[in-house]
């Protein structure tokens, strides 16, 4: 999420496609993660707790989002403030859920 932000942050004005790369990564490894937990907390119960699929389904949603509204906005000439501003406060929230859920 720190590409995600950091390219946000440092091109207001247009789109960095490092940030649409960014967000597909993390959507592609979180999910990957996840499906090796699941492995591992069938294959060991009593070593691993278990996997929170609503904290999932919300950072996964996060991301979906992000990647749609970067989508929508990546070919035009200036990225609209409205659109900037959602994906910040998107990326900020995601990562808020990771530190404090």
């Amino acid at each position: 999420m720190a590409g995600v932000l950091g390219g946000l942050l440092a091109s207001p004005a247009k789109l960095n496609k490092g940030v649409l790369h960014s967000s597909l990564l993390a959507l592609v490894t979180g999910l990957g993660l996840v499906g090796i937990r699941y492995s591992l907390v069938d294959s060991y119960p009593d070593q691993y707790e278990a996997i929170d699929n609503v904290k999932i389904w919300v950072k996964s949603n996060i991301l979906v989002a992000i990647l749609i509204i970067g989508y929508i906005n990546v070919k035009k000439p200036k990225l609209p403030k409205s659109a900037w501003l959602a994906m910040v406060a998107l990326s900020i929230s995601n990562i808020a859920i990771a530190v404090v859920w």
